[in-house]
């Protein structure tokens, strides 16, 4: 158990430097909403989906789509799994802290952290790190004792073939900025950044795809990372947060104005 001081109720327990707006629902429902969160380190990501469990009080939490180059999957390690079975998840700023003191500074173990703790279900990744055997799929137990599935894919049909054949009522969509990258600082020791086509990115979320109109309807919360050092320094997140902007949505990213874009064209 992290040892904190107590906090209020209106204390912040939002991590630092990540930011977050309530947007309509994508589906066109008028009485359900969403948020999205916007955060420089992929780890923050496990405060806001277990934030959103909190509040939506779900049965069934979501599966998480995660788009990234690399897998973020590394299993937490038995200190961690005691602290995250120890940890107070009516807490949230008991959560936010844990997000940035415990969880790795590498930012890969933020998945199946959640998952162990059976705040996300069966885990779907698009990702370009692959090495040995890792596109097979996986499976994690949880601490009590369920069983989550982790499956990858090397692109997005790949991924959208096998979404289309399961039962699948909701979802967080999780997209890393550096998934946007070829070559970054992982793939080779040379600082050298190279990038996917800008049409490459408007095919893989088009809000007229049948994939994103299958991911409007069952979507429960959107994070986004920027992770500058591994897109090439904060402009070139920026420049890919500004891209993705431009697809999805009418207006500015945390701007009072922003709605999304198929909503409005579809009026």
């Amino acid at each position: 158990m992290i040892e904190v001081k107590p906090r209020n109720e209106y204390s912040n327990s939002t991590p630092a430097n990540s930011e977050y707006q309530i947007l309509g629902h994508p589906s066109g429902n008028l009485s359900k909403s969403i948020e999205l969160a916007l955060f420089n380190e992929h780890r923050f990501a496990f405060y806001y989906w277990l934030k959103w469990n909190l509040k939506k009080d779900l049965k069934i939490v979501p599966d998480l789509i995660t788009f990234d180059w690399h897998q973020d999957l590394a299993y937490p390690c038995e200190t961690i799994k005691s602290e995250l079975e120890n940890l107070d998840l009516n807490n949230k700023f008991e959560i936010s802290f844990f997000s940035w003191a415990r969880l790795n500074s590498l930012n890969d173990d933020h998945i199946l952290a959640a998952t162990y703790l059976n705040q996300l279900n069966d885990i779907w990744v698009v990702c370009k790190q692959n090495h040995f055997s890792d596109w097979d799929d996986e499976e994690i137990i949880d601490f009590q004792g369920n069983k989550h599935a982790i499956r990858k894919f090397p692109n997005k049909d790949r991924l959208f073939e096998q979404l289309v054949n399961g039962k699948i009522s909701n979802v967080y969509l999780d997209i890393d900025l550096d998934y946007f990258t070829i070559e970054n600082s992982t793939s080779n020791d040379k600082q050298k950044f190279t990038y996917m086509r800008k049409m490459e990115i408007e095919d893989i979320f088009s809000i007229d795809s049948d994939f994103m109109k299958w991911l409007f309807q069952r979507i429960d919360g959107f994070t986004i990372a920027l992770e500058p050092e591994h897109t090439g320094g904060i402009s070139k997140s920026l420049k890919y947060l500004s891209l993705l902007n431009k697809i999805l949505f009418e207006g500015e990213i945390l701007h009072r104005d922003c709605n999304w874009k198929h909503l409005k064209h579809n009026k």
